[in-house]
């Protein structure tokens, strides 16, 4: 009788050490626990990641907390080897590690709507589910969010900014809502990537509307081309801008129905507070880090237009 209790006491000590063991640094180890594992399933997940040592031990410690439908399902990140204990409360805390998603500012829609659909393989997110009104950032999402589940996080996120920013907007500016904001910076991130230069660009913008005249950029015009589903493989020529659509500003006054792009966070700050200014008038520099030359008068902008041609012609 002594013998067989000391026995049990032995097994006992064992169990409660192998639940209870000390940490240990082991290499890096992410597991993926998937919607609709069952206990054996996630058992031989933690086995074969090395962080549990016995399948039945881990299911017994579940079983014996009355767990079994209280694990949940993501992915999860361990740089130690931690007692059962602790993992089973860290899987049914849920505390799972978040992945980056970045929309690249000026990136378009259909861009956007090729990279949900890598999480979508059903494709149920359609081109039209897509809001004009998002914002290019890092988002976060979870291994076990749908495409439906991150575009709904996208676009609470861009409100949340883009409503920030039209409150703190000059309220001077000659916009009726955040749509137009978005309109106005999405053409203001496609003529500049400088974020020095967004609000003189923008302020140009809004020295035309002044004046009664076109914008005049040529971005519109690409987008006209291709409607953001391609990249334009060609230079602009000067036919193109007599295309008629409604999107091409040289031949309509005002802004375009929509965004012609994703803006990001300074376009959009840059076209809701404009620098002041009487520029009327800019040109590229040709080189990608060069910027522009700004002008009042059109006469100096085509001074400025000659000596780009011809610095690119001596180079």
């Amino acid at each position: 009788m002594i013998k067989n209790l000391i026995f049990l006491f032995i097994i006992a000590l064992n169990f409660l050490f192998y639940v209870f063991f000390k940490e240990e640094n082991i290499n890096e180890v992410k597991i993926i626990i998937k919607p609709g594992m069952q206990l054996n399933q996630i058992a031989n997940v933690l086995k074969q990641n090395g962080l549990i040592k016995n399948e039945s031990v881990f299911k017994t410690w579940v079983i014996i907390n009355n767990s079994q439908k209280e694990l949940k399902f993501g992915e999860y990140y361990f740089n130690k080897k931690i007692s059962l204990n602790i993992i089973l409360e860290k899987l049914k805390k849920g505390k799972s590690l978040y992945r980056r998603l970045t929309i690249i500012e000026g990136s378009t829609k259909s861009d956007l709507l090729r990279i949900l659909h890598e999480f979508d393989s059903k494709k149920l997110i359609a081109f039209d589910d897509i809001p004009n009104s998002l914002v290019a950032e890092t988002y976060f999402y979870k291994v076990s969010d749908n495409a439906e589940i991150i575009l709904n996080n996208i676009i609470k996120k861009s409100n949340e900014i883009s409503k920030k920013i039209w409150n703190e907007r000059n309220k001077q500016i000659p916009l009726n809502d955040v749509n137009e904001l978005f309109i106005l910076a999405s053409i203001v991130e496609k003529e500049t990537f400088i974020k020095e230069e967004k609000s003189i660009i923008s302020g140009v913008f809004y020295n035309r509307f002044k004046k009664n005249m076109k914008l005049q950029s040529d971005p519109t015009v690409v987008y006209a081309i291709t409607l953001g589903k391609k990249k334009m493989e060609r230079k602009l020529l000067r036919k193109d801008l007599k295309i008629k659509s409604k999107f091409n500003t040289y031949v309509n006054k005002g802004l375009p129905p929509e965004p012609i792009c994703i803006p990001g966070i300074d376009s959009l700050i840059a076209a809701s507070r404009p620098s002041k200014s009487n520029y009327l008038y800019f040109v590229s520099k040709n080189k990608k880090n060069e910027g522009h030359l700004f002008s009042e008068k059109y006469k100096d902008h085509l001074e400025n237009i000659k000596s780009v041609k011809k610095k690119l012609k001596n180079e």
